[in-house]
Protein backbone atom coordinates (compact mmCIF):
# COMPACT_ATOMS: atom_id res chain seq x y z
CA UNK A 1 0.00 0.00 0.00
CA UNK A 2 1.57 3.56 -1.01
CA UNK A 3 2.27 5.66 1.68
CA UNK A 4 0.39 8.53 2.37
CA UNK A 5 1.61 12.52 1.23
CA UNK A 6 3.64 13.99 4.15
CA UNK A 7 0.94 16.76 4.14
CA UNK A 8 -1.71 14.59 4.88
CA UNK A 9 -1.54 13.50 8.16
CA UNK A 10 -0.20 16.32 9.41
CA UNK A 11 -2.60 19.10 11.66
CA UNK A 12 -4.29 21.72 10.27
CA UNK A 13 -2.34 24.97 11.44
CA UNK A 14 -4.94 27.15 9.83
CA UNK A 15 -7.89 28.54 11.37
CA UNK A 16 -9.22 31.04 9.69
CA UNK A 17 -12.19 30.84 7.99
CA UNK A 18 -11.96 30.57 3.87
CA UNK A 19 -13.77 32.94 1.95
CA UNK A 20 -15.53 32.05 -0.81
CA UNK A 21 -13.63 30.92 -3.97
CA UNK A 22 -12.92 34.24 -6.88
CA UNK A 23 -13.86 33.18 -10.41
CA UNK A 24 -11.31 31.54 -11.51
CA UNK A 25 -9.72 33.10 -15.06
CA UNK A 26 -10.19 31.18 -18.62
CA UNK A 27 -7.12 28.98 -19.34
CA UNK A 28 -7.16 26.99 -22.30
CA UNK A 29 -5.61 23.28 -21.85
CA UNK A 30 -1.77 23.41 -21.81
CA UNK A 31 -0.11 20.97 -23.96
CA UNK A 32 1.75 18.13 -21.45
CA UNK A 33 -1.24 18.70 -18.72
CA UNK A 34 -0.47 14.79 -17.74
CA UNK A 35 3.10 15.73 -16.67
CA UNK A 36 2.47 19.27 -15.32
CA UNK A 37 -0.44 17.11 -13.05
CA UNK A 38 2.23 14.35 -12.58
CA UNK A 39 4.36 17.02 -11.13
CA UNK A 40 2.10 18.94 -8.94
CA UNK A 41 0.81 15.31 -7.21
CA UNK A 42 3.47 16.87 -4.50
CA UNK A 43 0.39 18.97 -3.83
CA UNK A 44 -3.04 18.06 -2.50
CA UNK A 45 -4.85 17.35 -6.29
CA UNK A 46 -7.68 19.61 -5.27
CA UNK A 47 -5.11 22.51 -4.97
CA UNK A 48 -2.99 21.58 -8.05
CA UNK A 49 -6.03 21.64 -10.50
CA UNK A 50 -7.11 25.01 -8.85
CA UNK A 51 -3.99 26.19 -9.53
CA UNK A 52 -3.91 25.43 -13.21
CA UNK A 53 -7.16 26.79 -13.12
CA UNK A 54 -6.33 30.21 -11.76
CA UNK A 55 -3.24 31.17 -13.42
CA UNK A 56 -2.63 32.92 -16.77
CA UNK A 57 -0.10 31.56 -19.06
CA UNK A 58 2.94 32.98 -20.85
CA UNK A 59 4.75 32.80 -23.96
CA UNK A 60 8.78 32.97 -23.94
CA UNK A 61 11.25 33.40 -26.58
CA UNK A 62 15.12 32.22 -26.07
CA UNK A 63 16.89 34.98 -24.07
CA UNK A 64 13.35 36.83 -22.55
CA UNK A 65 13.42 36.78 -18.66
CA UNK A 66 10.64 35.64 -16.57
CA UNK A 67 11.87 36.73 -12.91
CA UNK A 68 15.11 39.09 -12.38
CA UNK A 69 16.99 38.34 -9.01
CA UNK A 70 16.14 41.04 -6.41
CA UNK A 71 13.33 42.80 -8.42
CA UNK A 72 9.40 42.97 -7.26
CA UNK A 73 7.93 39.69 -7.50
CA UNK A 74 4.02 39.36 -7.38
CA UNK A 75 3.31 36.04 -8.79
CA UNK A 76 4.05 32.07 -8.73
CA UNK A 77 5.32 30.84 -11.62
CA UNK A 78 5.07 27.21 -12.65
CA UNK A 79 7.04 25.97 -15.74
CA UNK A 80 4.78 24.41 -18.23
CA UNK A 81 7.12 23.98 -21.36
CA UNK A 82 10.53 24.31 -22.43
CA UNK A 83 13.94 24.88 -21.35
CA UNK A 84 13.75 27.67 -18.10
CA UNK A 85 17.16 28.28 -16.73
CA UNK A 86 17.44 29.37 -12.57
CA UNK A 87 20.50 31.42 -11.84
CA UNK A 88 21.63 32.85 -8.88
CA UNK A 89 23.97 36.29 -9.49
CA UNK A 90 26.83 37.28 -6.28
CA UNK A 91 28.22 40.87 -5.79
CA UNK A 92 30.60 40.18 -8.27
CA UNK A 93 28.27 39.97 -11.32
CA UNK A 94 28.58 36.02 -11.74
CA UNK A 95 25.57 34.14 -12.63
CA UNK A 96 25.76 30.19 -11.14
CA UNK A 97 23.41 28.07 -13.16
CA UNK A 98 21.73 26.25 -10.37
CA UNK A 99 18.83 24.40 -12.54
CA UNK A 100 16.44 24.02 -15.33
CA UNK A 101 12.85 23.90 -13.83
CA UNK A 102 11.14 21.20 -14.36
CA UNK A 103 7.56 20.61 -15.95
CA UNK A 104 5.18 21.64 -13.01
CA UNK A 105 8.13 23.05 -10.63
CA UNK A 106 6.94 25.86 -8.02
CA UNK A 107 9.14 29.55 -8.46
CA UNK A 108 8.92 32.32 -6.35
CA UNK A 109 7.16 31.09 -3.07
CA UNK A 110 9.51 33.11 -0.75
CA UNK A 111 8.44 36.28 -2.57
CA UNK A 112 4.63 35.96 -2.88
CA UNK A 113 4.56 34.65 0.89
CA UNK A 114 7.22 36.93 2.30
CA UNK A 115 6.53 39.54 -0.01
CA UNK A 116 10.75 39.51 -0.62
CA UNK A 117 12.32 40.35 -3.71
CA UNK A 118 13.07 37.67 -5.99
CA UNK A 119 15.24 35.64 -4.99
CA UNK A 120 16.64 33.88 -8.20
CA UNK A 121 16.44 34.66 -12.27
CA UNK A 122 14.95 32.96 -14.52
CA UNK A 123 15.43 32.97 -17.93
CA UNK A 124 14.24 31.18 -21.21
CA UNK A 125 16.91 29.09 -22.89
CA UNK A 126 14.56 28.41 -26.36
CA UNK A 127 10.48 28.58 -26.67
CA UNK A 128 9.33 28.19 -23.41
CA UNK A 129 5.83 28.30 -21.18
CA UNK A 130 5.03 29.49 -18.01
CA UNK A 131 1.89 29.84 -15.43
CA UNK A 132 1.55 32.87 -13.50
CA UNK A 133 -0.73 32.91 -10.37
CA UNK A 134 -1.11 36.06 -8.75
CA UNK A 135 -0.07 36.41 -4.75
CA UNK A 136 -3.50 37.18 -4.12
CA UNK A 137 -5.27 34.44 -6.09
CA UNK A 138 -2.39 31.95 -4.81
CA UNK A 139 -3.01 33.05 -0.67
CA UNK A 140 -6.94 33.01 -1.02
CA UNK A 141 -6.30 29.76 -2.57
CA UNK A 142 -4.07 28.47 0.17
CA UNK A 143 -6.65 29.59 2.91
CA UNK A 144 -9.35 27.79 0.57
CA UNK A 145 -6.90 24.32 1.06
CA UNK A 146 -5.72 24.17 4.34
CA UNK A 147 -4.11 20.94 3.58
CA UNK A 148 -2.30 22.62 0.77
CA UNK A 149 -0.67 25.19 2.63
CA UNK A 150 0.46 22.36 4.82
CA UNK A 151 2.35 20.64 1.89
CA UNK A 152 3.34 23.90 0.69
CA UNK A 153 4.87 24.01 4.05
CA UNK A 154 6.80 20.88 3.45
CA UNK A 155 8.11 22.03 0.03
CA UNK A 156 9.97 25.04 1.47
CA UNK A 157 11.40 22.82 4.15
CA UNK A 158 12.58 20.18 1.46
CA UNK A 159 14.24 23.29 -0.04
CA UNK A 160 15.50 25.00 2.68
CA UNK A 161 17.41 21.43 3.10
CA UNK A 162 18.83 21.29 -0.38
CA UNK A 163 19.80 24.81 0.11
CA UNK A 164 22.08 23.69 2.84
CA UNK A 165 23.14 20.61 0.48
CA UNK A 166 24.12 23.41 -2.20
CA UNK A 167 26.29 25.17 0.00
CA UNK A 168 28.31 22.22 1.67
CA UNK A 169 28.95 21.03 -1.22
CA UNK A 170 29.95 23.87 -3.43
CA UNK A 171 32.22 25.24 -0.51
CA UNK A 172 35.98 24.01 -0.40
CA UNK A 173 35.54 21.61 -2.36
CA UNK A 174 37.64 20.07 -5.56
CA UNK A 175 36.31 20.98 -8.64
CA UNK A 176 35.82 17.91 -9.91
CA UNK A 177 33.30 17.03 -6.82
CA UNK A 178 31.59 20.56 -7.90
CA UNK A 179 31.38 19.35 -11.33
CA UNK A 180 29.92 15.84 -10.45
CA UNK A 181 26.97 18.19 -8.23
CA UNK A 182 26.44 20.03 -10.73
CA UNK A 183 25.67 17.50 -13.46
CA UNK A 184 23.39 16.04 -11.05
CA UNK A 185 21.62 19.27 -10.40
CA UNK A 186 21.07 19.93 -14.25
CA UNK A 187 20.16 15.86 -14.34
CA UNK A 188 17.38 16.32 -12.25
CA UNK A 189 14.94 18.07 -14.87
CA UNK A 190 16.23 18.26 -18.48
CA UNK A 191 17.76 14.42 -18.31
CA UNK A 192 16.63 11.31 -19.96
CA UNK A 193 17.68 7.52 -18.70
CA UNK A 194 20.16 6.20 -21.40
CA UNK A 195 18.56 2.56 -20.94
CA UNK A 196 22.04 1.70 -19.15
CA UNK A 197 21.11 2.98 -15.68
CA UNK A 198 22.35 6.28 -16.96
CA UNK A 199 21.07 9.95 -16.89
CA UNK A 200 21.56 11.37 -20.60
CA UNK A 201 21.68 15.87 -20.39
CA UNK A 202 22.00 17.34 -23.00
CA UNK A 203 24.26 20.46 -22.07
CA UNK A 204 27.24 22.43 -23.20
CA UNK A 205 30.83 22.54 -21.55
CA UNK A 206 30.02 26.19 -21.06
CA UNK A 207 26.52 25.54 -19.02
CA UNK A 208 28.43 23.33 -16.85
CA UNK A 209 31.03 26.02 -15.88
CA UNK A 210 28.68 28.20 -14.73
CA UNK A 211 26.94 25.39 -12.41
CA UNK A 212 29.91 24.55 -11.34
CA UNK A 213 31.72 27.71 -10.49
CA UNK A 214 35.04 27.32 -13.03
CA UNK A 215 36.16 28.27 -16.23
CA UNK A 216 35.54 26.12 -19.41
CA UNK A 217 38.95 25.03 -19.52
CA UNK A 218 39.81 23.68 -15.93
CA UNK A 219 35.63 22.23 -16.19
CA UNK A 220 37.21 20.12 -19.47
CA UNK A 221 39.75 19.09 -17.35
CA UNK A 222 37.23 17.95 -14.82
CA UNK A 223 34.95 16.36 -17.05
CA UNK A 224 37.58 13.89 -18.59
CA UNK A 225 38.70 13.26 -14.56
CA UNK A 226 35.22 12.24 -14.08
CA UNK A 227 34.82 10.22 -17.47
CA UNK A 228 38.39 8.34 -16.26
CA UNK A 229 36.48 7.40 -12.85
CA UNK A 230 33.34 5.66 -14.64
CA UNK A 231 31.31 8.53 -13.02
CA UNK A 232 30.45 10.28 -16.52
CA UNK A 233 30.22 9.38 -20.27
CA UNK A 234 30.98 12.69 -22.46
CA UNK A 235 29.65 12.31 -26.26
CA UNK A 236 28.36 15.09 -28.93
CA UNK A 237 26.69 17.40 -26.89
CA UNK A 238 25.52 15.47 -24.01
CA UNK A 239 27.05 14.32 -21.34
CA UNK A 240 25.73 10.90 -19.14
CA UNK A 241 25.66 11.00 -15.22
CA UNK A 242 26.66 7.64 -14.95
CA UNK A 243 26.41 7.52 -10.89
CA UNK A 244 22.82 7.89 -10.17
CA UNK A 245 21.52 11.59 -8.32
CA UNK A 246 21.36 10.95 -4.54
CA UNK A 247 17.71 11.60 -3.42
CA UNK A 248 18.68 15.13 -1.53
CA UNK A 249 19.94 16.09 -4.82
CA UNK A 250 16.21 14.58 -6.05
CA UNK A 251 14.35 17.10 -4.30
CA UNK A 252 12.50 19.57 -5.18
CA UNK A 253 13.97 22.67 -4.47
CA UNK A 254 13.40 26.62 -4.83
Amino acid sequence: MPMPPAWANLPNPLTRPSPQPAAAKALPPADGSAQIHERLQDLPPALAAALLQAGLQRSWRRGQSLMHQGTPCDSLVVALQGRLAVTLGSADGRDTLLRWLAIGELVGLPAVLAGMPATVSIVAQGPARSLHVARTDFIDLLRQHPDGAIAIAVLLSHRLGTLFQYVDRSQGRALADRVAFALQRLARSQSQPDGAGGLQLKVTQAEVAAAAGGSRQRVHLALQTLQAQGRVRLGYGTITVLAAPDAASAANNR
